[in-house]
């Protein structure tokens, strides 16, 4: 299984750069730049990176057709894809934070929608737009030729995920399927959701990814690692969804984060990673359930995670990096990485 990392838009172009050729020494597969509302614009921060690699995929997560339309979204990526010599990626979704932050209305049929806007995206750098593109959500009018790529491949286009309809659609059309925050308990069930998408995916499409999105809060300081960890639990499990909560808490437990969730969204606000109004065992238990979290004694139980997640059918695991993300990376490089291999 393949490594890759996610990292806060809020790091400049230049501290993008720095962090990816270091991970592609390590042998990091792909980094993932953060698309995020009011932060580094998650193409254009990478352009510098691009420039200073050679073997590291690279491409933002997660990008929405209904914040930007999927022909500039492909225009977007095809660039970078050129200036990377064939190495762009990116992940499609619904979309939350941004859609919410402009207040955009999603569409009546968000499936369908996203799944025109992949083929879309995907179609452009395959020759697919040559006549345009008729959808029920998105039209492309023009003939869009690109004659001018000369990337020796085109990118690979991923669809983001929770539920069963979407990783179907997503498994049928695109190249990947980026499975959101799901522990490898139970991701066995969300890849049996792939593959019946994959069973029906056109003839030379490629091999299919799957992937996830997972937070690491490993850090020397173990009480640092669950700080950090507990700080961000207000964005995990779909937002700490009750019935995803409750495969680690009692009912009891799960009604009383909900009864609490601001507390979460305030702790991450804050930056605080103190959550009112709960024991701290709770929270403690989320982040040990559905992320990385801890000091370096815990580097073998979530390296034997990521094996589950192997064993369950993940191709690749996208680590999440927040505060001091090179020695984060470090770390994962030299500790985790070599046991995986």
């Amino acid at each position: 299984m393949e490594v890759d990392i996610i990292l806060e838009p809020d790091l400049s172009p230049g501290q993008v750069s720095e962090l990816g050729q270091k991970a592609e020494k390590y042998g990091i597969r792909a980094l993932w730049s953060s698309n995020y509302f009011a932060h580094w614009d998650c193409f254009m921060s990478l352009l510098p990176l691009a420039q200073s690699t050679s073997r590291l995929l690279l491409g933002p997560l997660a990008v929405s057709p209904f914040e930007m339309h999927p022909l500039k979204i492909a225009n977007s990526l095809l660039s970078l894809n050129e200036l990377s010599g064939g190495r762009a990626l990116i992940a499609m979704g619904a979309g939350e934070g941004n859609i919410d932050c402009m207040g955009i209305q999603r569409p009546e049929k968000i499936v369908r929608a996203v799944r025109e806007g992949i083929e879309i995206v995907r179609g452009a750098g395959r020759g697919a737009l040559a006549q345009g593109y008729k959808g029920e959500d998105f039209v492309v009018n023009l003939p869009c030729a690109y004659g001018w790529l000369k990337a020796p491949s085109p990118p690979l286009v991923y669809g983001t995920a929770y539920r069963g309809q979407m990783m179907r659609m997503q498994a049928r059309v695109g190249d990947g399927v980026f499975i959101g925050c799901t522990p490898p308990e139970v991701m066995a069930a969300a890849i049996e959701e792939v593959k019946v998408g994959a069973a029906k995916r056109e003839p030379g499409m490629g091999p299919l990814h799957t992937n996830t999105f997972w937070a690491w809060h490993l850090k020397r300081d173990r009480a640092e690692g669950y700080r950090e960890s507990r700080r961000e639990l207000a964005w995990r499990a779909i937002k700490l969804q009750k019935e995803l909560i409750q495969q680690c808490l009692s009912e009891e437990e799960a009604q009383l984060v909900r009864d609490n969730y601001q507390n979460f969204v305030a702790a991450w606000f804050d930056r605080s990673g103190h959550v009112k109004g709960l024991p701290e065992d709770i929270p403690n238990r989320l982040c040990e359930y559905f992320t990385s979290t801890g000091g370096l004694e815990d580097l073998d139980r979530e390296i034997e995670r990521f094996r589950m997640f192997g064993r369950a059918g993940l191709t690749e695991v996208a680590l999440r990096l927040h505060d001091d993300p090179m020695t984060a990376l470090d770390i994962i490089g030299q500790e985790v990485l070599p046991k995986l291999r």
